[in-house]
């Protein structure tokens, strides 16, 4: 048997880099068995191997270099069970951020392909929602843009909650179908119901709801086949303005998908 081997070799033996052997080394995490005086080259024995090889299987898991030391200079399986369970544990967060994440692109995905299926501006159309959470502001009369924008961000700030970026209004439904847009509050959409009730909190009720798409914070949109429908049905005292962005430079005249309760879930 060999007794010692070059750099190099332990090098490509093991698929790691030179470079990383001389870092292991640096580091104290694993000194070569041999260095020659005269010309400084490092050589490694075959019982090093194991060591190296552990290295590399604990790396490839990501525990750092300072836990594998811990790990080699304590020797003991114990040790190393410890820090395999709280990398474990690391993961186990780490995925459910990574399955957050997804679910966060799917639903900014769908966000943006709304419009293009329902491209249809003022022609009603029925869909069906599941229980929606929101978090708002009251909208007073003086009110603008900027001035509920900004009370609705500095609400956020104080609440540790997860959101859908997503804003809207809640507007008052009479004056709507008079063409007359008259918000009453400024929301955006929560993830989910919060633990705690709020004056801040409001449930939006699963069921149909019949919607038509329209620039409501401009004059181009007709609200009058939805007046026309509730003429012969129960009319709500609310409307919920979805925005939908159609650019990201300018929002203030965007779309709007208005939806209108026509059934409640039971």
């Amino acid at each position: 048997m060999k007794e010692l081997y070059s750099i190099g070799e332990t090098a490509k033996l093991m698929g790691i880099s030179v470079q990383t052997l001389r870092n292991y080394s640096n580091l104290q995490l694993l000194k070569p068995q041999y260095i020659d005086d005269y010309t400084g080259y490092r050589y490694y024995s075959f019982k090093q191997f194991h060591y190296i090889d552990r290295i590399k299987y604990l790396r490839s898991l990501g525990l750092s270099l300072s836990e594998i030391e811990e790990i080699l200079d304590d020797g003991k399986p114990d040790k190393m069970l410890s820090y395999l369970e709280l990398q474990e544990k690391r993961i186990a967060e780490e995925l459910n951020k990574l399955r957050e994440t997804y679910e966060d692109i799917k639903w900014y995905i769908g966000y943006f392909e709304h419009l293009n299926e329902y491209h249809f501006d003022n022609i009603p159309y029925v869909l069906k929602f599941d229980t929606r959470y929101i978090m708002y502001v009251n909208h007073f009369e003086d009110d603008t843009v900027e001035t509920v924008e900004t009370r609705l961000a500095g609400l956020k700030n104080k609440q540790d909650l997860k959101y859908r970026r997503q804003y809207g209004y809640i507007a008052d439904f009479d004056n709507l179908i008079k063409k007359k847009f008259v918000p009453q509050k400024y929301f955006i959409y929560l993830k989910e119901k919060p633990t705690k009730e709020a004056d801040w909190f409001m449930e939006l009720p699963a069921g149909e709801y019949l919607c038509f798409r329209g620039k409501i914070c401009t004059d181009d949109w007709n609200p009058s086949m939805v007046a026309a429908y509730f003429k012969d049905h129960k009319k709500p005292t609310y409307v919920i303005a979805n925005e939908h962005e159609d650019n990201l430079s300018e929002y203030h005249e965007c779309p709007y998908e208005i939806q209108t309760l026509i059934k409640k879930s039971e």
